[in-house]
């Protein structure tokens, strides 16, 4: 199972943070970071979290956890 970002480089990216990264949005942990802006990120079986690192996005939204089975 693939999951495919797609957004305007530079002006955010996909950071592949644990739970906890994505329940405070902190990206200081983060095990992934994709900036191309077309990001197809192959997932594990589980639980995988993603944030935008950029300043402020994940705190308005800008974050998902996709369950892979």
């Amino acid at each position: 199972m693939h999951a495919v970002f797609n957004y305007g480089p530079g002006a955010h990216d996909v950071t592949v943070v644990d739970a906890n990264g994505y329940k405070s949005c902190d990206p200081s942990k983060a095990s992934k970071k994709y900036s191309s802006g077309h990001d197809e990120i192959t997932l594990a079986s589980g639980t995988t979290y993603f944030i935008c690192s950029f300043a402020g996005h994940c705190q308005q939204g800008m974050k998902i956890a996709i369950n892979a089975a």
